[in-house]
């Protein structure tokens, strides 16, 4: 067999608006414009598919990642060119599409590459790509359908590769662990995911979920079925042990998988053997299923070294929440983290905003839910996103039949940065308007509990983590967010001051004509006429006049959802 060298790359670092990204494409990715809130996930497939490369053929193999590197795509493509490759593989989300294809077809003009691309959008327009000039194209799990192209099989053959069928899910246990020469995994967890408190690797105990979550990328592109999948508890055990060895700064494992607890016997196998390695000094975290937590398995995972459970709620609406295939009752998650709490096992909670059929009442209700969680300390972090309908989902197909999907730019499938969705009684701006309000409560609610509990110990906790520089950055933000909360304070004591019907104030309240919507001219004739002329009069201004001068100076548009715009320009202030 010919030896050939073969590049696999994460997706570009930085996009053509300038947005850092943040890639997880089996996920949902998002860009930041600050370096301070960007961080780097492990690219695990390609993770994975560079080993298996590496042991099974006689090729060069070779894994970059320009999200961790933060590359633009013409640095991307620079580094790709100095490696010279015959193939190129690219795995992306529809996020970063544009970027990632614009790198293949440039290699293609300037070396005789043959270029793959693999993953989420792949998987959903896979004779786009084909007509956009790359040559071939993975569906669904890419390991074993790389592995069988590397090897020359028969193309026509080759399961996964299209146009031919799906692959079948793989043994997930028989793979080796994955990349850690090209790129350092601990480079991912320094200074890492956000919320995670130590120097944690990110691993992955299992994959797949047997849940049915009509946004999930997941379950819906990459594995096609509800399915679960652990690797041998003693296989798992070994590569903590390896990462132990070969960096001795690491501090715990983040299982990052889908779902971590798929099965209560794997999770009481999996913490025994910790316990009987003497790896429970460890800290851990995992994603993990709520609806099959119970109170046995958070005190057998606290027992084993377990500091933080991650979980999705979404929404405290129990009929929204079955409508997206998620159903939970919010009485059983208060019971489960009120027996974390009593053990000392921190949790995280997911919340989504957005979702397909929501109203503004199921969306404030989930506000509500999260308000409740953070003040009696049941939560140790909230993550919030706009609910994103990334093609491929059936979320997507749906707003796409019913005409609901608002921006069709692939920049704008973002899962933090982007409203996409317009409903008939839920549109887009309301919908950013409450997840921001969500956000605003959220940082008030978990900085006022950090400082009242214990403020030097958070302080140094995120000088250790982020150090001086990047500490006070988010210092920065955070003070931002305390103004904004304070704003959001104000307008709701207003919006309730003012209406109050009580008697007491009934004599001081002038009621003022309605004000006027519709003017004798076009907005476009009153700016081309406009004039500034200074002329006093000394007849005061009748009631009507004063109406519609409150009005157009300083009224508020007000509703349960957006609380309060103004009516006028903001004019830059």
């Amino acid at each position: 067999m010919f030896k050939e060298k073969i590049i696999l790359t994460n997706s570009v670092g930085k996009d053509d608006l300038g947005y850092y990204i943040i890639h997880s494409p089996s996920r949902w990715s998002e860009g930041v414009r600050l370096k301070s809130s960007w961080f780097a996930y492990y690219p695990w497939e390609l993770a994975y598919t560079s080993s298996l490369l590496k042991q099974e053929t006689p090729h060069a193999i070779k894994l970059i990642d320009p999200c961790l590197k933060r590359w633009d795509k013409y640095q991307t493509l620079a580094k790709i060119l100095d490696q010279k490759p015959d193939w190129l593989i690219i795995e992306s989300s529809t996020r970063t599409i544009q970027e990632n294809l614009w790198v293949g077809k440039n290699l293609k003009k300037k070396l005789p590459v043959k270029v793959v691309f693999v993953g989420q959008h792949a998987s959903v327009f896979p004779n786009e790509l084909i007509k956009e000039g790359v040559d071939y194209v993975c569906i669904g799990e890419f390991e074993l359908t790389l592995l069988e192209l590397f090897q020359n099989k028969d193309k026509n053959t080759i399961l996964g590769l299209y146009p031919n069928q799906r692959r079948p899910l793989l043994d997930f246990s028989r793979l080796p662990f994955p990349e850690d020469i090209d790129i350092k995994r601990i480079d991912y967890a320094t200074p890492g995911e956000p919320s995670s408190e130590y120097i944690e690797i990110q691993a992955y105990a299992s994959r797949g979920c047997r849940g049915n979550c009509n946004f999930c990328v997941s379950r819906n592109i990459y594995y096609a079925q509800g399915n679960w999948r652990p690797r041998n508890v003693n296989n798992i055990i070994n590569e903590i042990k390896y990462l132990k060895n070969k960096y001795p700064q690491m501090e715990g494992i983040f299982f990052d998988e889908e779902t971590h607890n798929g099965d209560k016997d794997f999770i009481k196998e999996l913490a025994s053997k910790l316990k009987e390695e003497n790896l429970s000094n460890l800290k851990y975290e995992a994603m993990c299923d709520i609806r099959i937590l119970d109170k046995d398995i958070l005190t057998i995972m606290k027992e084993a070294g377990y500091y933080k459970i991650r979980f999705g709620i979404e929404t405290a609406s129990l009929p929204l929440s079955k409508k997206i295939g998620k159903p939970m009752e919010t009485d059983r998650i208060l019971d489960l983290l009120k027996h974390a709490k009593n053990i000392g096992l921190k949790m995280y909670a997911t919340f989504m905003f957005g979702l397909p059929e929501a109203t503004p009442a199921e969306d404030s209700q989930t506000i509500n839910f999260m308000k409740r969680l953070i003040k009696e300390r049941l939560i140790a972090n909230a993550q919030i996103s706009t609910a994103t309908p990334f093609p491929g989902t059936p979320f997507y197909s749906w707003v796409k039949k019913n005409g609901y999907l608002a921006n069709n730019d692939s920049h704008s499938f973002d899962g933090a940065n982007s409203v996409i969705v317009n409903y008939p009684q839920y549109n887009k701006d309301n919908i950013e308007n409450i997840k921001n309000t969500a956000l605003i409560i959220r940082d008030h609610l978990f900085l006022k509990t950090s400082l009242t509990k214990n403020p030097l110990k958070f302080l140094f906790s995120r000088y250790k983590k982020y150090g001086l520089k990047l500490l006070l950055e988010k210092l920065k933000r955070r003070f931002k967010t305390e103004l904004q909360y304070l704003k959001l304070k104000t307008i709701i004591a207003f919006i309730f001051l003012f209406s109050l019907n009580s008697t007491v104030f009934a004599e001081q309240i002038i009621q003022l004509p309605h004000s006027r919507y519709q003017g004798k001219i076009s907005i476009e004739e009153a700016l081309y006429k406009r004039k500034s002329i200074r002329k006093y009069s000394r007849e005061p201004l009748n009631i009507s006049e004063l109406s519609q001068l409150l009005w157009s100076a300083s009224d508020l548009t007000i509703d349960r959802v957006t609380l309060a715009t103004r009516t006028y320009s903001a004019s830059g202030g």
